[in-house]
């Protein structure tokens, strides 16, 4: 008689053989164990304190790196018949797929069929769980699209360009006909932020709570959510802002212009830190991953270009049915292009293995947004006759980091999270290319900053001289005069350091461009 083998990933071989961990592993999830050196404590208490606390961290930091490693679940993917060419996935249609899925699954397929009102905007929280949308001729309607609870539904009587979630689920900001408004979960106006004129595209920053719109008048505007305050607006000069997104790594954001151009802001500058000519015709489209490694951009000239933002250079390019108006990428690096009536979705543009299209979808009115659903495989649609929700296999992160978006989380867990995200708000001021330059020292500006304070500290200060004015013999004492004349000394020291930390204060407060020297151009000396 045979004995029966355990297989290869069963209960029995896992709790035989423990996992084992390389460094490169504990080190993607150390906090700082590293750092703390309990040899550097005076008494032996605090040293065995200190021991305690760095074999907690460890502890930590094993146990995440553990919990990494059983995370198993896996990608979706599309696979035909035998008989068919499994390269061929984009001839398979969205019915065949629910056909072919389970009942949870199938479910997330739904249409809205509100032809009246069209076209959509659409947008999801950052769980996925909630979504909005608003159309042109004013509709506008919230609901849980998982359980397909409405949350609100009506008509503002005005033009919608754009909707956008803010932190929460509770409140959403609606670009209407000639200002932005905010409404809360049930359908009420809170706010009307009059200084957003005439919005065309709306996105909003939530490590920094700021609501960016981009107007057709070429306008900028930052405005702080928690305080009710604007950090910024200024003019782009670059025409119509119709095409905008963000870079959800850096909070730097990204708008296309009709020269083909695209422009990288931040609310500390009113000249673009970047630009980068992506097209030969007008940009429509723009869209950059949740790393913030690439970023997808589709033209009028009916091509959609894939770049490398860590270097602003081309990786690929590909050529399109006509001219594209929308794109978006997925959390896999599936990237979604409108195309008229159609949405065709590719896999593999980013590494230059796609050859076509991996699922293709009509929707029967011309496409006005795409959004792809976080940690689901879903693709929300808003188009001229409603909105579409479409089954895209393998396209978002089946592994949920609750810690960072709960989809599953409950009222009290909401209210934890709002308070936390106000805690770690960042400021406005630390929005840069680089989001870890914040850790770096300028140290070209540190060196100027310490040379002029040498000069001024190290100037020799002139003697005080004072010779008391002659009184009466009676008041004319020797302890009462030198008295005196110390007072009138100590006071003019006290207005001469007054005025020297005045001139030492008003260096320190002149703008970075002053200090860093100039450059000097081979033109200098015409002038």
């Amino acid at each position: 008689m045979k004995k029966k083998l355990p297989l290869p990933d069963s209960d029995e071989n896992k709790k035989k053989k423990p996992i084992k961990l390389t460094n490169k592993q504990k080190e993607r999830h150390d906090t700082g164990a590293n750092v703390i050196d309990p040899s550097s404590m005076r008494s032996k208490l605090q040293q065995e304190k200190m021991k305690l606390t760095k074999e907690k961290f460890e502890r930590r930091i094993e146990a995440t790196a553990k919990a990494e490693k059983h995370l198993v679940e896996n990608v979706g993917f599309v696979a035909p018949d035998d008989e068919e060419d499994h390269s061929l996935t984009y001839s398979i249609r969205q019915k065949e797929i629910v056909d072919g899925v389970d009942l949870a699954a199938a479910s997330k397929h739904f249409e809205l069929k509100l032809p009246r009102f069209g076209p959509y905007h659409i947008d999801y929280t950052d769980n996925g769980r909630h979504l909005v949308i608003g159309g042109r001729k004013g509709h506008l309607a919230s609901i849980d699209w998982q359980t397909k609870h409405l949350h609100f539904e009506q008509n503002v009587m005005e033009k919608v360009s754009d909707v956008k979630f803010l932190h929460t689920e509770n409140f959403i900001a609606v670009a209407q006909k000639n200002y932005t408004y905010v409404y809360d979960n049930v359908g009420t106006e809170l706010h009307c932020l009059k200084t957003m004129y005439d919005t065309a595209r709306l996105e909003f920053l939530p490590h920094h709570f700021l609501l960016v719109g981009a107007s057709r008048n070429s306008f900028l505007n930052y405005v702080d959510v928690s305080v009710g305050k604007q950090v910024s607006s200024f003019a782009t000069k670059t025409g119509p802002l119709d095409v905008m997104c963000q870079n959800p790594a850096n909070a730097i954001i990204h708008t296309g212009h009709t020269n083909g151009t695209v422009s990288l802001w931040s609310p500390n500058s009113k000249e673009p830190l970047v630009k980068i000519l992506t097209h030969l015709s007008s940009v429509r489209g723009v869209a950059v991953d949740d790393q913030g490694n690439y970023m997808a951009t589709t033209g009028l000239d009916r091509k959609c270009r894939i770049w490398d933002v860590r270097m602003f250079r081309q990786l690929h390019a590909y050529s399109l049915p006509f001219g594209a108006a929308n794109v978006a990428i997925s959390q896999k690096l599936d990237i979604a292009c409108a195309v008229g009536n159609h949405v065709q979705v590719f896999r593999g543009m980013h590494n230059g293995t796609c050859k076509e299209p991996y699922l293709v979808h009509n929707c029967g009115g011309v496409v006005t947004d795409l959004k792809f659903v976080p940690w689901e495989d879903v693709l929300g649609i808003g188009h001229g006759h409603g909105f579409t929700s479409m089954l895209v296999p393998g396209a978002g992160d089946p592994n949920v980091d609750t810690l960072r978006s709960n989809p599953y989380e409950t009222k009290s867990q909401r209210k934890e999270r709002e308070v936390k995200q106000l805690l770690d708000k960042i400021q406005p001021e630390l929005i840069s290319l680089d989001p870890d330059d914040i850790n770096k020292v300028n140290e070209g500006l540190l060196e100027l900053e310490e040379e002029e304070r040498k000069k001024i500290l190290y100037i020799r200060p002139m003697a005080v001289q004072y010779t008391p004015r002659h009184k009466m013999r009676s008041k004319k004492s020797g302890w009462k005069m030198e008295a005196r004349k110390n007072i009138v000394k100590d006071q003019i020291r006290l207005d001469r350091n007054m005025e020297k930390h005045a001139v030492e204060k008003e260096f320190l407060e002149k703008p970075e461009e002053q200090l860093s020297p100039k450059k000097k151009h081979i033109l200098d000396r015409l002038k």
